[in-house]
């Protein structure tokens, strides 16, 4: 549907902006103004609550000057117990406004020089106790510079008590005084909401009526898209059936006349072979070999034509280690003959089937042993492990909220240019002469169209006299 069938289209969108923008004004400037609300009012009571322990201290330190005033006049030791918790009481108090003002360097410093001060005094306070309890009374032990040094030392402690108390009195007033604003503004903020909503609540309906009028002609053009698009599938299934019988058909009907020429070629063999003269003996051989590669190549064609067409109902949690165990041992002898050594790692179970991924590791190992080094035993390893996000996000057909196993199946053989890895892929696509290495190149097309159709993808790297590896992402059954 274009513009100029429907213009209400871009009315829409124009009032949709319009909504979106009003609704993304009131919600911000109320969520701003609640959060600094919220944080003021946090800032305000903690600020509170440093005062109220620092009265507490100061009235601790108090209570203690006092007890050890009642004992030095009556040597009563209830007056010590009461002068240990005030010490408890103290330290604990200390401790938790240095937990309070942790984000303050100035009260952290205020706060060290009281505990200072305090720890000062609490070693006067010991020696009065000793002296008392080894002499029963402070006759000798007070003088005139010590009852100065404490005067002075309790003069210390409540300046810096005071001290502390002006800074939180200061935060305090700044603190309310923005929550305080904050207040006020609030209806002036709810006013200007409402009249957001009440916008926001025409544009809206407005909105919603144009939409619907554009709505119900473009659901028309909708449903007749629809029925081109059902029918163009029934003929896309259509071509695809009729293809693959072509290939079914064309197959066995060239297989026929290929067992013929192979046949007849034979009995020449057998029965004319001493007598053919000149290049005859060459011309039969080529003949049969050219026969040979022809019946190659039309196994190879009709596996590629089958390949990744499995039904539904096939598809199971394959057991990776087992089906390629399984394989191992159907090459025993080719892997005994190039004396190679081929290790599995830690494999997943995936979705497929057993007879697909047969395939596919059938034709990779087989590659490998292909192209391995004349003068060198092939080496090949298997491997998996969880796919990282990096790599995932490489390939766009992959589903980036899923989860990726990735098998690396590399050897130490000949390797390829890297400006190949795209070629080696395609069906028919070979890198090497077939007098070097043979083979269809199909095999590798084989392998790609059966993993992507069970959702994963298939990437090569390789260095000439390197090595290859190929790397394979599957789904994950626990997605």
């Amino acid at each position: 549907m274009t513009k100029e069938q429907n213009p209400s289209i871009r009315q829409v969108k124009i009032y949709s902006i319009v909504t979106l923008i009003l609704i993304i004004v009131g919600s911000g400037v109320s969520y701003w103004t609640a959060g600094r609300i919220d944080f003021y009012t946090h800032a305000v009571m903690h600020t509170t609550e440093v005062l109220q322990r620092t009265d507490q201290l100061y009235s601790s330190i108090l209570e203690r000057e006092t007890n050890i005033r009642g004992y030095a006049l009556t040597g009563n030791r209830d007056f010590l117990t009461f002068y240990n918790q005030s010490n408890i009481d103290a330290e604990l108090l200390l401790t938790q406004l240095q937990a309070l003002t942790l984000d303050n360097t100035t009260q952290q410093n205020n706060i060290e020089e009281l505990r200072g001060l305090i720890n000062s005094r609490v070693v006067i306070f010991e020696a009065t106790i000793a002296y008392m309890e080894e002499n029963g009374n402070l006759d000798g032990f007070l003088n005139p510079y010590k009852v100065n040094d404490a005067l002075s030392g309790y003069k210390s402690i409540k300046e810096i008590v005071l001290r502390i108390n002006e800074v939180e009195n200061t935060l305090f007033r700044e603190s309310n005084q923005v929550l305080i604003n904050n207040i006020n503004a609030l209806p002036f903020i709810v006013g200007l909401i409402s009249i957001f909503s009440i916008t926001i609540g025409l544009v809206t309906f407005f909105s919603i009526y144009q939409y619907n009028k554009a709505q119900l002609a473009a659901n028309k053009e909708i449903t007749l898209f629809q029925e081109k698009l059902r029918d163009q599938i029934k003929l896309l299934d259509g071509s695809n059936k009729e293809l693959e019988q072509f290939a079914y058909v064309a197959s066995h009907d060239l297989q026929e006349p290929l067992r013929k020429i192979t046949a007849f070629s034979d009995l020449l063999n057998e029965q004319y072979k001493d007598k053919l003269q000149g290049d005859g003996d060459l011309y039969l051989s080529r003949i049969t070999a050219a026969a040979v590669r022809m019946r190659r190549l039309i196994t190879d064609l009709l596996e590629y034509s089958r390949a990744g067409r499995i039904d539904n109902e096939k598809v199971k949690s394959v057991k990776l280690s087992k089906v390629i165990s399984e394989m191992l041992e159907d090459f025993e002898i080719a892997i005994k003959d190039q004396s190679a050594n081929i290790t599995l790692g830690k494999l997943p179970k995936v979705h497929g089937s057993d007879t697909e991924y047969r395939q596919v590791f059938q034709n990779l190992i087989s590659n490998s042993l292909k192209f391995a080094k004349s003068d060198v035993n092939p080496e090949i390893t298997i491997t998996g492990e969880k796919a990282s996000p990096i790599i995932v996000s490489r390939y766009p057909t992959l589903d980036s909220n899923k989860i990726y196993h990735l098998i690396k199946v590399s050897d130490n053989g000949i390797g390829f240019e890297k400006e190949h890895v795209d070629r080696i892929f395609s069906i028919f696509q070979r890198l090497h002469g077939k007098k070097e290495y043979e083979g269809t190149g199909i095999g590798l097309s084989i392998t790609r169209k059966i993993i992507e159709k069970n959702g994963g993808v298939i990437f090569a790297e390789s260095h000439p006299g390197n090595g290859s590896t190929f790397n394979i992402l599957l789904p994950s059954i626990e997605d």
